[in-house]
């Protein structure tokens, strides 16, 4: 049976003539005081009611504000790694607000879920009606944590990930304020980004957007073998006046120095520093690539990573459609793993397929900007797909029968929801791992094989150029697909989005004879064993068959001149059989 909250989602979704979004142009003063290990900013958000709606309320996210004590995050965390509930002063991370106005009128900030603070409400003075716009000025300081998490602090070196006051996203299911889980992350509306950091002297810095002013530290090693990158600072031809929040001191203090850095159509704004940072740069076209590493760290450098993104960049532009934004900057981050902003990365390793990963995250949820705790799968799922598919074309021998073996076992042990339920909902980290990246990239692959690669390529594309830098939803991508394929796939997402249906596939009987001309006849019985079906590849000899695999049995015929030895169903890995065992025999001769 199909969820009710999918029936919902479905049924709401919006045609492509009524879209519309929310915009903002957020202008940031912030100094980073290293003695007190904290980031006092200012700032001013100009916020555009493109909506039908009169708006009387803003929500705004404080995401630093999980990983303190008294966090949901803090309360529901399993894993003994990330007890930020443990942590005490001056350890864990926040974002305090001193000051929020419209004008000259104080705003009276509310916390709907406390202890919680993750999210703030404020309600307007007066309503703001559509086409209008309002101007919010505040004041907050931020600290990332110790215990990384996305962001972490440790002596000189601060990964800001979460940082300011997020505006949350009022799209047509209304507002989106929704606090940090351990599972599931982000969704943000897109604007203007005017961010000026005012740091010590010798502090390199990154961040999403072009650096307009002042020196990032950017200093080349040796001789940049990664390619001179380009000068972006002329990309925004026009920047955009800013609404100054006037926070910090005209005079620069004495040992410091402000770097000013922009962007223009992002849902997101991240940096990170480190005097120790050394820097390589590169391009691929007219995009320019900026890489910060760690002294010592010899597979970063000599433009290795500088390399390594611009290999992934390019395949991702032939796949999906052009990079919108002047540069992608890539960082060596304090916690491992990865996590994707626009124009920026923030990474603890630099192997290919994080590397890749992370920028297939540029395109899915960047600039396919899915709800992420929604619609994990629309992301995750995608990333990882997008990677194998890379290593595949890259002539890897088998990126994908891993992880399908990996699915095909826990489907097998039972997952107890489908993959359109909430990442907070979900049982554990294990089971929202399994559905956002693992059993989403099977999905994908499943449907390239079942529409050709030809056609789900054309679908992709058409799904990228449709609703690039706009908010999406499963059905922009499964409209995508119906259309350019010309098929209802509606049984196919019921199937793998909406429900915890298994796929088991066995062979029955196998006769073989030979006809009158000699030639070799081999019928062999298909039983479908699961709820879930496929189209399935059947493997007789050298000779191939797809039978539809809808049917409880199904019987194949194949004529070959010479005996097939074996018969082998789904040969290539491409269905999560939950039982593979019987998928293969082989036929002694008669």
């Amino acid at each position: 049976m199909v969820p009710i909250l999918a029936l919902i989602l479905v049924a709401q979704a919006h045609e492509p003539n009524d879209y519309w979004q929310q915009e903002v142009h957020y202008t940031i003063q912030a100094q980073l005081d290293e003695e007190a290990e904290v980031l006092r900013a200012g700032g001013t958000m100009v916020y555009h009611n493109r909506s039908p709606d009169a708006l009387e309320e803003l929500y705004f996210h404080l995401h630093l504000n999980a990983f303190r004590p008294g966090s949901i995050w803090s309360r529901v965390e399993r894993r003994q790694s990330l007890q930020f509930g443990a942590l005490e002063d001056p350890d864990y991370g926040y974002e305090r607000l001193h000051r929020m106005r419209v004008g000259d009128r104080p705003l009276e900030v509310t916390f709907p879920h406390a202890p919680d603070s993750t999210v703030a409400r404020v309600d307007l003075p007066d309503p703001l009606e559509p086409g209008d716009s309002v101007v919010v000025s505040f004041e907050w300081d931020a600290r990332p944590a110790t215990l990384c998490r996305r962001q972490c602090r440790q002596g000189r070196h601060y990964d800001f990930a979460q940082w300011y006051p997020r505006i949350a996203p009022y799209d047509r299911y209304g507002w989106q304020p929704h606090p940090l889980y351990p599972q599931g992350e982000f969704y943000g509306e897109f604007g203007i980004y005017d961010v000026t950091l005012d740091l010590a002297e010798d502090q390199v810095v990154g961040a999403t957007g072009v650096p307009l002013e002042g020196d990032p530290g950017w200093r080349p090693t040796g001789d940049s073998p990664g390619g001179d990158p380009v000068d972006v600072t002329g990309f925004y031809a026009q920047p955009r006046a800013p609404v100054s929040p006037d926070f910090l001191p005209q005079e620069l203090a004495p040992g410091r120095k402000r770097v000013r850095f922009y962007a223009e159509d992002v849902h997101h704004f991240a940096w990170a520093t480190d005097p120790a940072y050394m820097y390589e740069g590169g391009h691929l076209g007219d995009v320019a690539i900026h890489v910060l590493f760690l002294p010592g760290d010899v597979e970063w450098d000599l433009g290795a990573v500088v390399r390594k993104t611009a290999r992934a960049l390019g395949w991702l532009q032939e796949t999906l459609g052009e990079y919108p934004w002047p540069q992608l900057t890539i960082t060596h981050r304090l916690d491992t793993g990865g996590t994707e902003f626009p124009m920026f990365i923030g990474n603890g390793g630099s192997s290919q397929g994080l590397i890749t990963h992370e920028t297939a995250h540029q395109f899915a949820h960047g600039i396919l900007a899915n709800n992420e705790w929604r619609d994990a799968w629309l992301d995750e799922g995608m990333a990882s797909f997008l990677v194998s598919w890379f290593m595949e074309d890259r002539g890897q021998a088998d990126p994908w029968s891993a992880t399908v073996a990996g699915v095909a076992r826990r489907e097998a042990a039972g997952v107890p929801v489908p993959m359109d339920t909430l990442s907070e909902d979900m049982p554990d980290f294990s089971t929202y791992g399994h559905l956002a990246y693992d059993k989403a990239e099977v999905m994908y692959r499943m449907l390239r094989e079942y529409l050709g690669h030809d056609v789900f390529g054309e679908a992709l594309r058409t799904y990228y150029d449709r609703n690039k830098l706009q908010h999406v939803t499963e059905e922009d991508f499964h409209s995508a697909m119906a259309e350019v394929s010309g098929e209802d796939l509606g049984w196919f997402f019921d199937q793998w989005v909406h429900s915890t249906a298994t796929l088991d596939y066995a062979l029955g009987a196998i006769e073989q004879r030979q006809d009158e001309a000699g030639d070799w006849v081999t019928e062999v019985e298909v039983i479908r064993r699961g709820d879930a079906w496929m189209p399935v590849v059947v493997l007789a000899g050298d000779h191939v068959e797809v039978v539809d695999g809808s049917a409880v049995t199904q019987t194949v015929r194949m004529v070959t001149p010479e005996r097939p030895p074996f018969v082998v169903l789904d040969p290539w890995f491409v269905l999560p059989d939950t039982d593979r065992d019987d998928n293969w025999r082989e036929l002694p001769a008669p």
